[in-house]
């Protein structure tokens, strides 16, 4: 975001008086001065979303991942360039030209946020033609603007900060307020990444991959028992990836933990977790048993990663197979409605 603050010079004038009685000229008081506003927290998108409540987050570069051709065709499978015109045209945001966004997954809410270079006017306008109550607008900054309102019966909120940031929450108006208070410097809650669970993982050496995905535990229920149970006490789980040449795209996963326990090597058991999964159902779908290399485990008792490359068409397809209706409802469209067979 841009963090220049402007100045505010004011020119004191001094105005002559004339007496008839020979008195001292006097000048006129000074002007005040307007309070200069507070600076606002300048940081990535992670560091306006709080540690506490939060489930998942997906986070990446999207202008980035545009302009890699390979990544690009993967990518068109699942969001054609006429899909993201019309996602741009419904909502005022261009992923394409996004430098930074992340969606966030909370108990009742997800939050969407992104860096939108030429400004937020138009995503204001689309959110707030959307909203079918309301809107209530709110500036308790002057380069912070709150829009609150219910599209169907889903309270949503939307908070633009210094003009580049846009962050809209679906399920409750906390999630973007929040954004705002951390904009603000007024939330001492610990931000993502501080918190006591995600702050184990290397999220420096994550943070280098185009895309990144994060999960904070304890994970209880079918969670605990996957990974041949190493999720039972693992804190937090990270997934980084980046595109390569010739079509492939390296994937690191790591998780963070206590693994001095438990029967068996970690690392071993985190091996057979990936061969179980790349051979199931699902596995053979995202062509996860047919990696362009083997994978590498390699690990401390308290940090385990997997690196393997993968071939990006492949991945793509069974991806479209598995979620396409979710990628329609994420972006608010509808889905294609299929051909009746001639």
């Amino acid at each position: 975001m841009r963090g220049a603050r402007l100045a505010f010079a004011l020119a004191l004038a001094a105005l002559p008086v004339v007496s008839c009685a020979s008195q001292p000229a006097k000048s006129a008081a000074p002007k005040a001065t307007a309070p200069e506003a507070p600076p606002l927290h300048e940081g990535p998108l992670t560091d306006f979303i709080p540690s506490a409540g939060l489930r998942w987050v997906v986070v990446g570069s999207p202008k980035q991942i545009a302009g890699e051709p390979e990544l690009r065709k993967a990518i068109d499978q699942l969001l054609p360039e006429t899909r993201l015109d019309a996602f741009a045209k419904s909502s005022g945001v261009d992923l394409r030209t996004a430098s930074s966004a992340l969606v966030a997954g909370f108990d009742f809410a997800t939050l969407y946020a992104a860096i939108v270079p030429d400004g937020g006017d138009l995503v204001e306008q689309r959110f707030t033609e959307r909203l079918i109550a309301g809107p209530s607008v709110k500036s308790p900054h002057p380069k912070i603007r709150r829009i609150t309102g219910v599209v169907g019966t889903t309270p949503e909120c939307m908070v633009r900060v210094d003009d580049d940031l846009v962050a809209v929450s679906v399920g409750s108006r906390v999630p973007a307020q929040v954004v705002e208070l951390y904009a603000r410097n007024k939330l001492k809650s610990p931000r993502a990444f501080h918190g006591s669970a995600l702050k184990n993982l290397p999220v420096a050496e994550i943070e280098k991959e185009t895309a990144r995905f994060y999960a904070p535990g304890p994970f209880q229920g079918d969670w605990a028992t996957q990974g041949r149970g190493l999720l039972s006490t693992a804190v937090a789980v990270g997934i980084g990836a980046h595109p390569l040449k010739g079509g492939l795209l390296a994937v690191t996963i790591y998780i963070a933990g206590d693994f001095s326990g438990g029967e068996g090597d970690a690392s071993t058991r985190l091996a057979e977790s990936w061969n179980a999964l790349a051979t199931s159902d699902l596995g053979r779908l995202l062509a996860l048993d047919r990696p362009a290399s083997p994978p590498s485990v390699s690990g401390t008792p308290e940090l385990l990663r997997l690196s393997v490359e993968l071939e990006l068409q492949p991945l793509a397809s069974g991806i479209k197979a598995a979620v396409m209706s979710e990628v329609w409802e994420i972006l608010d469209l509808k889905a294609p409605v299929p051909k009746n067979p001639q």
